[in-house]
């Protein structure tokens, strides 16, 4: 990409949004965050991310589902690629598959908190690159 990629992080944990800021940051990468679905929907209008990093299990438990299903049928919003993210087989125990879970929320991509800096930083740009 020619200019600076912005990059969207909603998620209602302050410590994995600063903690994924500064790793995202570290690459050049502008990175805003959101706390919350309203929030966030305010700054994907506002901001015109390139990438959005979205927490699909906010304490209010569909928020980020919802979300997610309205920027992927959201005729100007579904170019933007997620990343879903979720913490949810450490909370309830339950498998999401990166190939097959993704589909049920149509995010480009999902991964398991925690996640290696590493991992992350290859998921962003392979999406940035579609």
């Amino acid at each position: 990409m020619d200019k600076m990629a912005k990059i969207l992080i909603i998620d209602d944990d302050p410590n994995f949004v600063e903690a994924t800021k500064a790793i995202l940051e570290s690459k050049s990468y502008k990175v805003v965050a959101a706390y919350d679905k309203n929030e966030g929907m305010g700054k994907i209008n506002f901001e015109k991310p390139d990438l959005i990093l979205l927490d699909i299990m906010m304490k209010k438990m569909d928020d980020g589902f919802t979300l997610c299903y309205k920027l992927k049928h959201d005729p100007e919003l579904k170019k933007i690629p997620v990343l879903a993210i979720s913490a949810i087989t450490e909370e309830t125990g339950f498998k999401f598959s990166s190939e097959t879970d993704g589909e049920y929320f149509e995010a480009d991509d999902y991964v398991e908190k925690p996640i290696k800096a590493d991992d992350l930083l290859e998921r962003v740009e392979k999406l940035l690159k579609k």
